[in-house]
C-alpha cells in the first residue's frame, strides 16, 4: 500500500461512515503506514475536491495487475493430530477358553466373528447402540418342570419357537403340549358328574377350537361338558395318546402366546421326578424396542431375512429368530435363533483390532478383556480455543494439510460440548473431531501432526485488487491507480472491504473486472 499526499478528498469517498466501517478502515490505515515505512520515497499527488480521478503522463513500464471478480476466504489454521479413534474393549461374555481370535491389525466387518469362547462366536453387527439385553422371542421367562415320574424321551432344541399345539417334551413318550392361555395349568380338567367350571376351562376350549378340534358342538364357555370331553379326545387322537378325554397338569403348559426355548436343564434319557426342571421358555409380551429394530436392520443388510419374511420393525417374532439362525449357521455357531447380549457387538462400521489381550487357548473369566478395538477410519482432532467456539459446527467443511503438504477435504463430525483445560494450557479449549472425506488418503499415518484450516470469514463474487495496489490518502480515504489503454494512469477513489490471500474487496468505486491497476 502507498501513502498519497493530497489536499482534497476524492469525491467518491463517503462522507458518512458507520462505526464498523471506521473500525475496519483503521486497520487499512495502519497497514498503509506500515507499508510506507518500507518505501524509499513517496510521490506527492494532488487530487481536486471536485474530481474523482486525476490523470498523469505516461510513466513507462509499470507493474500492474488485473481487477478480478472472485471469492475471498479467510482461514484460521489449527494444529491437529491424525490417527484412529480411542480403543474399545471387547470382553468375554462367559468363562471358557478362547478358541478363536482375530489378530492385531485385522479389520472385522459387520457379520464377521471377532473371537470365540469354547467354540461360541462373538459377532460384529452394524448399529450405533450397544446390546443391553438378550435377543429372544418374549420379554419374560417361564420355567417348565416335569409333573410326573419317568424317563425323558424327547425335548425341544434350544431356540425352538413353540406355537400353539407344539410338543415341548415327552416323558415315557407322553407329550407335554404348549397351549395358549393366561391361567397356569393347576388342576385336572375332565367331565365330572357336576361339570367343572372356570377360566381355565374356557382357555382349554378356546385353544382346542383354534387348533381345529371343535366340530361346532362345543360352546366356548367356562363349563367342561360332554362335548368338551369329546373335543379333547379328538385332540388326543391326533397326538397319538390314550383318548380318555382327560387333561392333567402333566399334559399341558399354558403360555400367553408363542414361546422360545431359551435353555434346557435336562437331556433325553434323564430320569424325571415330579418338579424336575426341564427347560426355560421365553414367553409373555414379545420383545420389542429400538434395539430389536437395529438388530433386524443389521440382519437384512447382511442378507439374512428369513426367506424374505423378516419385517424390520420394533418387534422380535418368529421371523427374527429364523434370520438370526441363518446368520448363526453361516458363521458356524449353534443356530438357535437367539443372541445373548454378550454374543454381539454393535458398531457403525468395520473395526480394527489394535491389541489381543487373550490369545487362543487362554482360559478367561466372564468379563475378561479379549480384544482391543478401534475404528479403522482415520480422524483428525484439534483443540478449538473457547474464543473461537463460534467458528466451528458439526457438518462444516475444513481442509486438512497432511505431513507431505497435500491438502484433503474433511468434515467436522464432533465438537465437544464441554471445554477442558490441560495442564500445559492456559486457556480453555473444545475438542473437535474431523472425518476425512476420503480416509484412504491417510494411508498408514498414525498420530501424525497436521494443519486444519477452518474458514473464519468469507465473501462471494466480489470485485478485488491486490492489497499492494491500494493507496492510503493522507487526508483520509483510499484510491487505486488505474492504467488506461493509452498508458496514462489515473487515480480512482475506492472503498476497501474484506481482505484475504493478498487481495482486498472493493466495496465501491468504478472498477470493472479486467481493468489494470498499478502494483508497486
Amino acid at each position: 500500500m502507498r501513502l498519497v499526499q493530497s489536499m482534497d478528498e476524492l469525491a467518491t469517498t463517503a462522507e458518512h461512515e458507520t462505526q464498523a466501517e471506521r473500525s475496519r478502515r483503521s486497520w487499512w490505515w495502519t497497514a498503509g503506514v506500515l507499508v510506507v515505512l518500507g518505501v524509499a520515497s513517496v510521490v506527492a499527488l494532488v487530487i481536486s475536491r471536485n474530481a474523482d480521478t486525476v490523470a498523469t503522463e505516461p510513466q513507462g513500464p509499470t507493474n500492474t495487475a488485473e481487477v478480478v471478480r472472485t471469492d475471498l476466504v479467510d482461514e484460521t489454521v489449527y494444529d491437529g493430530t491424525l490417527g484412529t479413534t480411542e480403543d474399545d474393549t471387547l470382553v468375554a461374555p462367559s468363562a471358557g477358553v478362547v478358541s478363536f481370535s482375530r489378530a492385531a491389525g485385522d479389520t472385522v466387518s459387520p457379520g464377521e466373528v471377532a473371537f470365540a469362547i469354547d467354540g461360541e462366536p462373538i459377532l460384529l453387527l452394524s448399529g450405533a447402540n450397544a446390546a443391553h439385553r438378550d435377543f429372544r422371542l418374549g420379554a419374560d421367562t417361564t420355567t417348565i418342570a416335569a409333573r410326573t415320574m419317568g424317563t425323558l424321551t424327547e425335548i425341544v432344541e434350544p431356540g425352538a419357537i413353540l406355537e400353539q399345539g407344539a410338543v415341548i417334551a415327552r416323558i415315557d413318550d407322553e407329550p407335554i403340549v404348549l397351549l395358549y392361555g393366561e391361567v397356569p395349568m393347576y388342576r385336572t380338567l375332565e367331565d365330572l358328574s357336576e361339570n367343572l367350571t372356570g377360566v381355565d376351562v374356557r382357555q382349554l376350549e378356546q385353544a382346542l377350537t383354534d387348533l381345529g378340534h371343535n366340530n361346532g358342538d362345543v360352546t366356548v364357555d367356562e363349563e367342561f361338558t360332554q362335548a368338551t370331553e369329546e373335543m379333547v379326545e379328538r385332540w388326543q387322537a391326533e397326538l397319538g395318546v390314550e383318548e380318555d378325554g382327560i387333561v392333567t397338569v402333566a399334559d399341558v403348559v399354558f403360555s400367553p402366546g408363542p414361546a422360545q426355548a431359551v435353555n434346557l436343564a435336562a437331556s433325553v434319557g434323564d430320569r424325571m421326578a415330579d418338579g424336575t426342571v426341564l427347560a426355560t421358555l421365553s414367553t409373555g409380551e414379545p420383545l420389542a424396542g429400538a434395539d430389536v429394530r437395529q438388530l433386524e436392520q443389521a440382519l437384512v443388510d447382511l442378507g439374512y431375512d428369513a426367506g424374505d419374511q423378516l419385517t424390520v420393525d420394533d418387534v422380535f417374532d418368529a421371523s427374527t429368530a429364523k434370520a438370526i439362525g441363518e446368520l448363526e449357521a453361516a458363521v458356524g455357531a449353534k443356530a438357535d435363533g437367539m443372541l445373548a447380549a454378550g454374543d454381539v457387538r454393535f458398531a457403525e462400521g468395520p473395526v480394527k483390532v489394535t491389541e489381543v489381550a487373550a490369545d487362543v487357548g487362554t482360559t478367561v473369566a466372564a468379563g475378561a478383556p479379549v480384544l482391543m478395538l478401534a475404528s479403522p477410519d482415520k480422524i483428525v482432532t484439534f483443540d478449538l480455543p473457547a474464543a473461537d467456539q463460534g467458528l466451528v459446527s458439526v457438518g462444516d467443511g475444513v481442509t486438512v494439510e497432511l505431513p507431505d503438504g497435500v491438502d484433503v477435504p474433511g468434515t467436522v463430525s464432533l465438537v465437544a460440548e464441554t471445554a477442558t483445560t490441560a495442564a500445559d494450557q492456559q486457556a480453555a479449549v473444545f475438542e473437535v473431531e474431523v472425518t476425512l472425506d476420503d480416509p484412504t488418503v491417510a494411508g498408514d499415518l498414525e498420530q501424525a501432526p497436521v494443519d486444519v484450516a477452518v474458514v473464519s470469514e468469507s465473501v462471494r463474487d466480489v470485485i478485488a485488487v491486490p492489497v499492494a495496489a491500494l493507496l492510503a490518502l493522507a487526508e483520509g480515504g483510499y484510491a487505486v491507480e488505474v492504467v488506461d489503454d493509452d498508458g496514462t494512469t489515473r487515480l480512482v477513489g475506492v472503498e476497501p472491504g474484506f481482505f484475504a490471500a493478498g487481495l482486498v474487496e472493493i466495496e465501491s468505486g468504478s472498477l470493472d473486472p479486467g481493468t489494470r491497476v498499478v502494483v508497486p
